[in-house]
């Protein structure tokens, strides 16, 4: 390794340069498929759009951390960049989108963005919120039973809004009381659905309200900050995987577009507010960092734009 490459992964977290690209070209890949949906949905060819945007630093970020077929995965349904850094493919995405028997996660019977995948640990996601959250420790209690490796660990996310629900609660206390190797995201954008965080979680906080539960390690972080948000995640993994007990990454991120196209968050979100998310959207952000860092040029930057935008296109229209 050259000097000059040791100094730049000491500079970002033990990524190279090519990580750090491929990180966005996972982020803009989940956003061009949000917005592809989005199209169809207009055009009546799926009949239901949920969205992961603004969420995408974070979950790219967990995703390089985690082993996909080894660790568990309980996720929820704005977790598509996620999901796309575990292995699942644009094309396998839009055939859940439409409900096409090839769908690896239901074979076309699941909703859209009702993530799941066999092959990748995936488990299908459940439409009532907050239920994945004891079957996460129920799966990572039995793989102590059956066969787990010494430091598989289980993640499991959800939006703030669900953590009101007495599944979390529940799953926080037994994973503290048996040490269990799960690993809580809980992606706060603010809102669950048009309800305001503070009108939601008592102090506008889960973090402080999860701060009395022994053995849990509590990260918070802006989640749309891709390099903040993988330290984060690879303090927690570290902490679950040598067997110190559970951690809760509590990952501030955005929601620019309205919590799904069933609902217009005009009508209860300020402008002033819309704008101050914008301004801190990942998809503006981190492909300005690696520019102004010298690890992309522009042109390169258009180049994997428009790599990304032709395979979007093409999975659209196979």
């Amino acid at each position: 390794m050259s000097g000059l490459q040791a100094t730049s992964e000491e500079r970002y977290e033990g990524l190279d340069p090519e990580q750090l690209i491929r990180a966005f070209r996972l982020m803009h890949t989940a956003r061009r498929l949000d917005d592809r949906e989005v199209a169809l949905k207009r055009q009546n060819r799926i009949y239901f759009q949920i969205s992961g945007a603004g969420h995408e630093a974070v979950q790219v970020a967990a995703g390089m951390l985690l082993r996909p077929g080894e660790d568990g995965f309980y996720l929820y349904y704005r977790d598509r960049a996620l999901c796309l850094t575990l292995g699942v493919t644009p094309y396998e995405m839009l055939q859940q989108a439409v409900g096409a028997a090839g769908d690896p996660s239901s074979g076309g019977r699941q909703m859209p963005s009702h993530w799941g995948h066999k092959k990748l640990n995936i488990v299908s996601v459940s439409s009532p919120t907050g239920t994945q959250f004891n079957q996460a420790v129920g799966w990572a209690e039995a793989s102590r039973y059956n066969g787990r490796k010494d430091d598989d660990l289980t993640l499991v996310t959800s939006g703030e809004g669900a953590t009101s629900e007495g599944e979390f609660w529940e799953a926080l206390n037994l994973a503290c009381l048996q040490r269990l190797p799960v690993l809580f995201l809980i992606e706060d954008n603010g809102y669950a659905i048009s309800v305001p965080v503070e009108c939601q979680t008592a102090g506008g906080s889960i973090s402080a309200l999860a701060a009395g539960f022994p053995g849990l390690l509590r990260l918070e972080v802006d989640g749309t900050d891709f390099l903040a948000s993988y330290r984060a995640m690879k303090e927690a993994t570290a902490w679950v995987r040598q067997g110190h007990g559970p951690a809760m990454v509590h990952a501030h991120v955005t929601r620019p577009y309205s919590h799904s196209l069933s609902d217009d968050e005009r009508l209860y979100k300020p402008p002033a507010e819309r704008q101050a998310e914008a301004e801190r959207d990942p998809l503006i952000r981190y492909p300005q960092f690696l520019v102004d860092q010298g690890i992309l040029d522009r042109q390169r930057l258009e180049l994997i734009t428009h790599e990304v935008d032709e395979e979007v296109h093409e999975a659209a229209h196979q």
